[in-house]
């Protein structure tokens, strides 16, 4: 008896051992997903939803592949095609197979930029000419990656989580009109928080799907702050927010006398300063430029300024020209400077933003574009109307 008994406790514990190995070893399909993809399918949704919903405002991009090929795609404002030595990280054909001297030519690879994007975003954009409009299919770009779970799949898109975690986005279009393919490629950068990205995923997604959309350019008079704002993804947002409380804190409790700041980013830049001699005397150098429509060089602006001493020193020459070119607001000018070179001249275009406060006369500046409406401009020309100290 008292065997017997032995012998049935040893085979509960070797069921009990049985059973927790195999609990601690696999984890059942539901709770893999739940792992694998960090929030609820739910929640995933509901920020696809979200993201899709949003107002797209597009531009169109014209970029020099070489001196033959120029190609031209639709991007939101806050973006810009760079150039891009490396290749995509999603294989486009079988890796297994894939041999350096098989003479494959991948596809001209660009860089699709973010304003407030600390480095490469990986975010590609590879075009390529062929008569084939069914070239590097969905299918096989399953088939050669590691798709862990599928998020979207059509006949041009694919959106999956590998089997890290990382969400991956593939795009592809095709113009028949010139034998054009665009394969759009993206990897999210790791967040804190997973739906800031699937939101950034989504974001793409969408940018992706309005590449070719010529038909949708935003008009200039819709390109404004206030109308933009919605339509950036949360990751734009919360970068945005760090630059410009960082400049208002700067603006309430450090600047004093002439006193300034400067954030030089790769592609942004910030430079605030106050002006002791214009917050004295109640004077605004961006009404006066305005109203006079100055054109000429650095050292002809004709009233007491560290306009060129301040920040345009570091860049021009004070012969070099200096020209107004519209108002944007009663807050901000845009204005154009020109570098004169030996063998050409170097044309660049900046927005001055005048901020009057209780705490003096400050002036923002930073490089733009020739109408004055990149996302940057459209941000200063609010903050300088709307700051509260």
């Amino acid at each position: 008896m008292k065997k017997t008994y032995l012998l049935f406790l040893l085979s509960l514990l070797l069921l009990s051992c049985k059973q927790e190995n195999q609990s601690e070893g696999h984890l059942n399909p539901e709770d893999y997903d739940k792992e694998l993809l960090g929030i609820p399918q739910s929640q995933i949704d509901s920020i696809q939803k979200s993201e899709g919903n949003k107002q797209v405002f597009l531009r169109k991009v014209s970029y020099e592949l070489d001196s033959a090929t120029t190609i031209e795609v639709m991007l939101p404002v806050s973006n810009f095609l760079k150039e891009y030595s490396f290749s995509s990280k999603i294989n486009l054909r079988d890796p297994e197979t894939v041999s350096e001297n098989d003479g494959f030519e991948y596809p001209e690879a660009l860089s699709v930029q973010n304003t407030f994007s600390d480095g490469d975003s990986d975010e590609l954009l590879m075009v390529g000419k062929s008569a084939d409009p069914n070239i590097f299919p969905v299918s096989d770009i399953k088939k050669f990656n590691e798709p862990e779970k599928i998020l979207l799949e059509d006949k041009n898109a694919l959106l999956y989580v590998d089997g890290y975690g990382r969400k991956i986005m593939y795009y592809r279009q095709y113009n028949p009109a010139n034998s054009t393919y665009y394969l759009y490629t993206a990897e999210v950068p790791k967040y804190n928080d997973p739906k800031l990205e699937y939101a950034a995923l989504f974001s793409i997604y969408k940018k992706a799907q309005n590449l070719l959309a010529f038909d949708k350019e935003s008009q200039p008079e819709n390109l404004i702050w206030e109308k933009i704002k919605p339509s950036l993804s949360e990751v734009e947002l919360k970068n945005y927010e760090i630059y410009y409380k960082s400049l208002e804190k700067e603006l309430k409790y450090f600047l004093k006398d002439n006193d300034s700041v400067n954030i030089n980013r790769d592609k942004i830049q910030f430079y605030l300063y106050r002006d002791d001699d214009h917050s004295k005397n109640t004077f605004d150098q961006v009404t006066i430029i305005r109203n006079s429509e100055f054109s000429g060089m650095f050292g002809d602006l004709d009233f007491k300024n560290r306009l060129y001493s301040g920040y345009f020193r570091q860049i021009y020459d004070d012969d070099d020209e200096f020209k107004f070119i519209k108002s944007i607001s009663d807050n901000s000018i845009l204005m154009r400077a020109t570098h004169i070179g030996y063998s050409s001249d170097a044309v660049n275009y900046y927005i001055i933003s005048s901020i009057k406060t209780e705490k003096g006369q400050f002036y923002l500046i930073s490089p733009t574009n020739e109408n004055g409406n990149n996302l940057t401009a459209l941000m200063n020309d609010y903050f300088s109307k709307h700051l509260k100290i």
